[in-house]
């Protein structure tokens, strides 16, 4: 591990292979050793866990010690001698290859890890040569899945731990364990079924013989074949730096790449297997225009003339409107509200379907993080407001998890306990509506702890954004942000940060300008749509549809006149619009992404792009040539790079108290809950990661079952308002009483029917099936 260094950290001076050295004192010998340049050979230690000794391949020999040494778990000391490269050290290193190479089976010509493989190398450079042994190799049925992504060949294993310590210090969630002891050992899980992790990616990449291989991946290609890429992942607000790897124009795997200011050398599983949508037999391959009721083939000049046209005919009346923003690029989101305004001259544009619409005088606090993500490790205290970072944002629940590891220590307020609840120095649950009153009533110990703190932080979440206090909670914290503590507002899914920079805001023009003309939100046209009617809507890599209940769409649907969709895939809100327009996926593209830090990265195409297909930037920008609008160069953007993007506290004149909502046992409040696997039309269309969806059950409290007579897993209706949707029953000591947990993006759970202003808090009952 890193060692912090400052004036004041104490040096020690020692020899390595007769070359001195000096190092802050605490410095393993490996560590001094890299500095030199020397190659220790390691397969245990890994330098983001500290040093465990295990495997013994990274012996030297130290003088005034009898035996040698493990150089990773060695502190260096004044003074001291050692030598890497002598004979006994040399000798020793060999005889521990030999040792870990007794069961390993010679598979390299169909391992997957060949090519970029520790163990070979390491033999290669440091091994016996040949084998002394001619007994038959332990065998075992090969090889055995561990869920839907990974694959264990259980005889490479070599038990380095790399893997399962992983699972305990990095992500704190102890997915892969050790079974049985001795020559039995192996990899395994506690409860012998699929891991219980969203970062076991990460252990296929550490893993340093190819005992754990990717489902995804496996016998795919070769390293050598593929043409890397380096790029950055849309799939969470996070925007982790990747690496594409394609074989023949075509996506093979995805990596991480290292990024200290980001996600450090990890990523989640759906960085690293989500990606196989982007080649999936749905694709739209071509535009389609409505004729004579029927979606059929068309060129792209007529389906750009077509909608032209129609905004040109529609464009006196103002009722022109465009949705979309989180899968697109920054510099797509900046042409498709350059379309709107300049081209239809309307500023009816919002990149918020299917999220709660908070308008800005009412926001009190916006979208982004003070605190950057490389340094969420250095917190010493945390207060989590209602956010489930495993779930919306997993690579900065591995940074707060490393500060926690180190001394840091977390506190969490909310309505349902999040996975990391174990390791949080204080968990509060409370049910929806009480989080103005609970948070007041916890500031004044958690405000007591963090008193001569090294850093502070508050993140803030969607249980409590997605309130009906949200300005008031605003206010409480800008008290925070004034004594010092960084206010994290974590806030958005994909490029949402990116897209409000841009302009996709009805309040907002690009760079955060408050408009003073300000257009109508993604609700307020829902609704006078509804109402009264609307002429025009076009749609951009969102799912209109499936965010509103079938009423509301069908009615939406008969009182719009004109609608255009441009996506992937046909998904129902394309299957109704008059003009479809297949686009690029983020694999595919070329531009910029800006995540909830405010971090513009690029991200670069990684794959063949599909025939006759354009990206969501070209096309946008083919309609701008339509109206002869100035087509920007976004020569401003390698200058924005170097910066952090951040919005600052709306203005506001006051601050109303709100009244909290009851406590009363009897009454049922939602709240909504993201999941990092959901059932999205990017995600059903990864036919591995897909399989890492859970079962969209409803979480209420095991009390609320007792009362209802409902068994764990038992089905009922959720009713509200009249309105009643099916629902299968999880019974859960970790969500608060009085408290309706809603897993949000499945299909099967049509929260839309009941509900589509996604702020929580709402009153619903539960009662069994009739």
């Amino acid at each position: 591990m890193t060692i912090q260094i400052t004036a004041s950290t104490p040096m020690v001076n020692l020899t390595i292979d007769g070359r001195p050295i000096s190092v802050p004192k605490g410095t393993a010998v490996y560590a001094a050793t890299k500095q030199l340049g020397i190659e220790v050979p390691v397969f245990c230690f890994h330098d983001r866990m500290p040093a465990f000794g295990a495997c013994r391949v990274c012996l030297v020999e130290v003088e005034k010690m009898p035996k040698l040494q493990t150089s990773c778990t060695l502190e260096a000391t004044e003074g001291m001698v050692v030598r890497t490269q002598s004979a006994q050290a040399v000798e020793g290193r060999k005889s521990i290859l030999e040792f870990l190479l007794i069961n390993h089976p010679l598979d390299c010509p169909i391992c997957d890890r060949a090519g970029e493989c520790p163990l070979q190398n390491q033999t290669l450079n440091h091994g016996p040569g040949e084998s002394r042994f001619f007994e038959a190799k332990r065998r075992f049925k090969k090889a055995v899945p561990l869920g839907p992504v990974l694959m264990l060949d259980r005889e490479r294993c070599i038990s380095c731990a790399r893997c399962t310590r992983f699972g305990e210090i990095v992500a704190g969630d102890h997915g892969l364990e050790f079974i049985d002891r001795g020559h039995k050992t192996e990899v395994g899980t506690a409860n012998g079924g699929p891991p219980q992790s969203k970062f076991i990616g990460n252990t296929i990449m550490i893993c340093p013989v190819g005992a754990l291989t990717s489902q995804v991946y496996r016998f795919r290609s070769r390293p050598w074949d593929n043409q890397e890429t380096q790029s950055t992942c849309t799939l969470c607000p996070v925007g982790c730096s990747l690496n594409f790897d394609a074989r023949d124009g075509q996506i093979t795997r995805t990596r991480s790449r290292e990024n200290p200011a980001v996600n450090d050398v990890w990523l989640c599983d759906k960085g690293w297997f989500g990606y196989e949508f982007a080649s999936h037999t749905d694709r739209l391959k071509h535009p389609l225009i409505r004729r004579n009721g029927k979606l059929e083939p068309a060129t792209w000049n007529e389906a750009f003339d077509l909608i032209a046209e129609k905004i040109n005919e529609y464009k006196a009346g103002g009722l022109i409107a465009g949705f979309g923003g989180s899968t697109l690029t920054f510099e797509e989101n900046y042409l498709f509200q350059h379309l709107m305004r300049k081209g239809a001259g309307v500023n009816h544009v919002d990149y918020r379907v299917g999220k709660s619409v908070v308008a800005l005088e009412n926001e009190g606090l916006a979208p982004g993080m003070q605190t950057s993500i490389g340094e969420c490790e250095e917190l010493s205290h945390a207060l989590l407001l209602g956010v489930d970072l495993t779930e919306e944002f997993p690579l900065i629940w591995l940074r707060l998890k490393h500060a926690i590891h180190y001394g840091a220590q977390l506190s969490f307020a909310g309505h349902y306990a999040p996975e990391g609840a174990r390791y949080f120095t204080q968990t509060h649950l409370h049910a929806p509506l009480q989080e103005l009153q609970t948070l007041k009533s916890i500031l004044p110990s958690w405000l007591a702890q963090v008193q001569g703190a090294k850093k502070a932080a508050v993140f803030i979440g969607r249980q409590y954004l997605d309130s009906p206090y949200r300005q008031a909670l605003g206010f409480e914290l800008e008290k925070l942000r004034k004594q010092g503590i960084a206010i994290n507002v974590m806030e958005g899914s994909g490029n949402s940060f990116g897209a409000r920079y841009a302009g996709m805001h009805p309040q907002l023009a690009p760079f955060g300008e408050r408009i003073l003309n300000a257009g109508l939100d993604v609700q307020k046209v829902i609704e006078k749509a509804c109402d009264s009617g609307w002429n025009f809507l076009y749609v951009a890599g969102a799912h209109l549809a499936g965010q509103l209940s079938r009423d509301q769409w069908k009615t939406l649907r008969s009182r719009l006149d004109f609608l255009v969709v441009q996506d992937l895939f046909l998904n129902e809100t394309a299957q109704e619009a008059d003009v479809v327009l297949p686009t690029l996926c983020h694999i595919e593209k070329e531009g910029s992404f800006v995540n909830i830090e405010g971090r513009l990265q690029a991200l670069r195409p990684g794959k063949e792009i599909p025939a006759d297909l354009l990206s969501d930037g070209e096309i946008f920008s083919e309609l701008c040539r339509r109206f002869d609008i100035e087509i920007p160069s976004f020569a401003f953007i390698e200058k924005l790079r170097v910066q952090r993007i951040s919005f600052t506290l709306s203005e506001q004149k006051s601050s109303s108290t709100p009244v909290s909502g009851t406590n009363s046992p009897d009454v049922l409040r939602a709240t909504f809950a993201p999941t990092l696997f959901d059932q999205g039309e990017r995600m059903k269309r990864n036919t591995h990661a897909a399989q890492l969806a859970t079962s969209p059950h409803v979480r209420v409290h095991p009390t609320v079952g007792l009362a209802h007579k409902f068994d764990d897993g038992a089905k009922a209706q959720l009713i509200v308002n009249s309105k009643s949707i099916l629902i299968n029953i999880k019974l859960d000591p970790n969500v608060a009483q009085g408290s309706v947990v809603l897993p949000l993006g499945f299909e099967e759970l049509a929260l839309g029917e009941i509900n589509t202003s996604w702020i929580n808090g709402f009153e619903v009952e539960i009662q069994p099936l009739l």
